[in-house]
């Protein structure tokens, strides 16, 4: 400050001295400067624009106005009052009079840069004058220039009008800033869609779900991106040629012919048969055609082949296997069951299929759950082009899952124990398919606390183990995890050499 500039000096304190919202009293008497500062009506104006902040943030807008009212005719000069009423005016659709509490809020205080970025978007949205919304963008930018909320709104409002080159500058420095921002992701994906380039726009989805806190709107728009992009993408249907590449491979590493055959009787989208449990010169895999994304499924039973040739490689390959003994183990534990079936006049007959189903249903959760989760890292390392086709047919298998435990009939006849265990071993995979692809349906099991912290510990197991993978390790977590659920009574695991020794 110039010596003698006692205007300046008496502006300068009190700006320094300025308290939240409440002005100071500056003066000057005999060569001392008198400031006086109003605490108690600082806090309670302060008190007074939170809760209205906070109503205005769940919507409530005829309540918020009174205050903001109240705190504007106390204190006319505060610029963030003034934008914060234009705000809620503006979403009310009042955009005349959002615009004079806009430029009374920039009036007091140029470099406001919500009230400069409200300004633009009302030019663009509703003035249709882009050149104008720029003017205010950019100076809300040297305003906030590490703002990367004001760079997506800006972003996102040039998408509106169609102008996505100039909006993919600000979602790439938005993103630069806050890489883990979901608003943004989705909006580039928006883009990479109208660009027709559908593999980013497919990640950029899978990233805004995985970066959504809340299943809000924002979680579910970008999880109805992602399912569309993707059946875009597997429309195309390139994913045969590594199916193919992958075969050839397979039949040179294994010594053994692979054939591929569509079918319509297979109880699972699609099965792998061994040409040595089958006693045939060629492995077969079936699969039916009409099902989500099955290409993802005929790599994954090649995945599942690979570990197996692996595993005999080094002579640790184990057959899993379930004998009339293991049958009878299994039926003595679920009498009750029989029991209730009988009481409620169901045929002997029908009780039979019903029990052979659950053990083999069982069993089949045994041996694959483990398993599977090796099958789908792989994959998902292995083949980024894929990931579309996983994440549809891994979405919908999590589905029927889910609903295979929760129905209201399946609760009332089902053992406890194996409806349980059948509970756990689902949300594993649903636990990988989080991580891998963003979309929690953990509650949708309607599972216990116990079973829950149950699934995550045996996720945790593998995830710990993955990086690691040795041939034949997967099968020391189908022995661990059955006899951590005590369901290990259905099965035995045995080295196929042993086996083919012990069947001469």
């Amino acid at each position: 400050v110039a010596v003698g500039d006692a205007d300046s000096l008496i502006q300068t304190l009190r700006e320094y001295y300025t308290l939240r919202t409440a002005l100071p009293t500056v003066r000057i008497e005999n060569n001392s400067a008198i400031i006086e500062v109003d605490t108690t009506g600082a806090l309670s104006n302060d008190t007074d624009y939170r809760r209205a902040v906070s109503l205005c943030e769940k919507g409530k807008y005829s309540q918020a106005k009174p205050i903001l009212e109240r705190l504007i005719s106390s204190n006319p000069t505060n610029s963030e009052y003034r934008r914060v009423l234009g705000q809620v005016l503006a979403e009310e659709g009042n955009q005349v009079d959002a615009v004079k509490h806009l430029i009374h809020s920039l009036r007091w205080d140029p470099n406001n840069g919500w009230a400069l970025l409200m300004m633009g978007n009302i030019s663009s949205k509703f003035n249709h004058d882009l050149a104008t919304a720029m003017t205010y963008y950019d100076q809300a930018l040297r305003a906030n220039p590490n703002d990367y909320i004001t760079l997506n709104n800006i972003g996102a409002n040039l998408i509106q009008q169609d102008e996505y080159a100039k909006a993919k500058k600000y979602f790439d420095q938005a993103l630069a800033l806050n890489p883990h921002y979901p608003n943004t992701h989705i909006a580039l994906a928006l883009i990479a869609r109208a660009e027709n380039n559908l593999e980013s726009a497919f990640t950029y989805a899978i990233q805004a779900i995985k970066y959504s806190k809340n299943k809000d709107l924002l979680y579910n728009n970008a999880r109805s991106l992602a399912s569309d992009v993707a059946q875009k993408i597997t429309a195309i249907n390139g994913a045969f040629d590594n199916f193919t590449n992958y075969k050839n491979e397979l039949e040179i590493k294994g010594g053994t012919e692979i054939e591929v055959i569509e079918s319509s009787d297979i109880s699972t989208a699609a099965k792998l048969e061994f040409a040595e449990i089958y006693d045939r010169d060629k492995h077969r895999i079936l699969y039916k055609p009409t099902f989500t994304a099955v290409e993802h499924l005929l790599l994954h039973e090649l995945v599942h082949l690979d570990f197996v040739i692996e595993a005999r490689r080094e002579n640790v390959n184990k057959l899993f296997v379930a004998t009339g003994h293991h049958k009878a183990e299994f039926m003595k534990g679920i009498g009750f069951t029989v029991k209730k079936l009988q009481s409620m006049g169901v045929s002997e007959d029908s009780i039979a299929k019903y029990c052979t189903g659950l053990f083999t249903g069982l069993n089949t959760q045994i041996f694959n759950a483990p398993i599977d989760l090796y099958i789908e890292d792989y994959l998902y390392q292995t083949y980024p082009q894929l990931h579309a086709y996983q994440f549809l047919s891994q979405n919908r298998l999590i589905q029927e899952a889910i609903k295979a435990v929760t129905g209201k009939n399946v609760i009332e006849i089902s053992p406890k124990g194996i409806l349980s265990a059948s509970k756990i071993f689902s949300m594993v995979y649903a636990l990988q398919f989080k991580e891998l692809y963003g979309l929690d349906y953990i509650k949708d099991f309607e599972a216990s606390m116990l079973e829950v912290k149950q699934a995550r510990t045996f996720y945790d197991d593998f995830s710990a183990r993955k990086d690691s993978r040795n041939p034949g390790d997967e099968y020391d977590l189908v022995q661990e995890w059955a006899d951590e659920l005590k369901v290990n009574h259905t099965f035995e695991l045995v080295f196929e050499n042993e086996f083919r020794e012990r069947r001469t």
